[in-house]
């Protein structure tokens, strides 16, 4: 940390003050919500949660090193008594939070873009910066820090360069509003829509209007950037007289992809506008966040070639769509999260590749699907039996739905099971399992399915 002006700080946490209203700019580190992360220099903002109030640990914040702490005014008086560092009170500390964010995007003189989408955000931002970093100098948002508490602290991180890319995400109506009115982006991609946060959002229709919040708050001269495949979306853009770059494999767009084509281990190969693209990923899903990628990317002036090289250094993120090879078995692992279209997705990819042993499909509970979620387990439980999956394995209460789908489907009964805990599961796997089968394991992030690969890892399974 540099300098710290906190009657500067002070006013723009209160207020939201504009950029260049003042001579001296505070300077820190970063910005944190959570104490056990604190970097020295960094502003610790105490946020009242549902399981933990942030301003308990504003002391520790001070020990790892933290150069202000932001607190509510009706808690001053502790920390007054107290002395632990520089505090600074303020009404709304989440809102002050936000405040601080915009008043960094202001000062920033970069390019900014943004992606939201129901799948593939992360992967298609990892994608686009690929790209973007063999040309220019870019910043993406880490990790999938994405909503109104992780976006500000991704501002916070943000180097000095000239691009950069950020990743949104929301669960209420609204929410988008405010991250694009933050972001500001001068270009946004939307990658899908889908049946995702139906218990807060409640239908398709209120899905596709939160995601166009985006597109509400866009500057004049803005490029949009939209999946050409999706109905959905190309609906709302003709409904809107939406100007947009188009990307797709089955719609004649700008850009298509042609020529797909999977080696034995199922990694992308495909051309698209002429030039020839090939990376170290599998499955259809991935075409469509590259194509993303090479659409946004193209209006930042990047050229064919450095689409090749950029997306032949990606690599398969933690948890969504990766390898795992472990005593002749072989993990799909692709449980980050989880919705109707993403696992039918994940299953697709399961069923085309060539495997020595079974093909295993471990779901777990799609959550936030609402008054829909009975059908849409169901319906998932289907395309597991048209996708020829060998044996499928269910976790939690909402899952019975899945393996009822299955049966009906056609799955022989003693090849479909259903759990409602981790060890469990884990044990009835370690009854059937054989060197040369492949495991996918796909549920929303709170089934916390990687816990299975962990158990089955620490199992007895080597020596079978």
């Amino acid at each position: 940390m540099k300098y710290l002006n906190p009657e500067i700080l002070q006013k723009v946490l209160e207020s939201d003050i504009a950029a260049g209203s003042d001579a001296a700019v505070p300077q820190f580190t970063g910005l944190s919500i959570d104490s056990r992360k604190i970097k020295p220099g960094d502003i610790f903002f105490a946020i009242k949660g549902e399981k933990h109030d942030g301003h308990d640990f504003v002391v520790g914040a001070f020990k790892r090193g933290a150069a202000a702490a932001v607190v509510n005014r009706v808690k001053m008086d502790v920390f007054a008594e107290k002395k632990p560092g520089l505090i600074l009170a303020v009404e709304d500390t989440h809102e002050a939070l936000l405040n601080l964010a915009g008043y960094i995007r202001r000062r920033s003189d970069a390019r900014f873009a943004a992606i939201t989408g129901s799948n593939g955000k992360t992967t298609t931002k990892e994608m686009f910066y690929s790209i973007v970093k063999c040309r220019h100098s870019v910043y993406r948002s880490p990790g999938n820090l994405n909503n109104l508490f992780g976006l500000p602290i991704s501002l916070g991180k943000m180097p000095e360069v000239d691009y950069a890319i950020f990743e949104l995400g929301i669960s209420v109506p609204g929410e988008m509003l405010r991250l694009a009115s933050i972001i500001k982006p001068e270009l946004a991609l939307i990658t899908n829509i889908g049946p995702t946060h139906l218990e807060t959002l409640k239908t398709m229709d209120n899905v596709v209007k939160a995601k166009f919040e985006l597109i509400d708050r866009l500057p004049v001269g803005a490029v949009v950037v939209l999946n050409a495949d999706d109905q959905l979306l190309v609906a709302e853009a003709g409904r809107r007289n939406l100007d947009y770059i188009g990307f797709g494999i089955k719609s004649e767009c700008r850009f298509k992809a042609r020529h797909i084509r999977t080696d034995k281990r199922k990694q992308l190969s495909f051309e698209v506008c002429g030039q020839k693209i090939a990376m170290p990923l599998f499955g259809r899903v991935n075409v469509y966040n590259a194509l993303g990628a090479i659409a946004a990317s193209s209006v930042w002036g990047c050229e064919p070639e450095e689409w090749a090289t950029g997306l032949s250094e990606c690599r398969p993120m933690e948890m969504r769509l990766a390898l795992e090879d472990y005593e002749g078995l072989t993990f799909l692992v692709d449980c980050y999260n989880a919705n109707p279209e993403s696992i039918k997705a994940a299953l697709e990819i399961l069923g085309e590749f060539e495997t020595e042993g079974r093909k295993i499909a471990v779901l777990g509970d799609m959550l936030e699907l609402g008054q829909a979620s009975k059908k849409m387990h169901f319906d998932v439980g289907r395309r597991v039996a048209e996708a020829g999956i060998d044996f499928l394995f269910c976790l939690g209460r909402e899952s019975v739905e899945t393996a009822a789908g299955a049966l009906s489907a056609g799955t022989k009964k003693e090849n479909v099971f259903h759990y409602l805990t981790h060890q469990d599961l884990m044990d009835g796997l370690l009854g059937i399992i054989a060197r040369g089968d492949m495991i996918l394991l796909k549920g929303s992030r709170g089934m916390e399915l990687e816990k299975i690969v962990i158990g089955l890892k620490g199992s007895a399974f080597k020596s079978n």
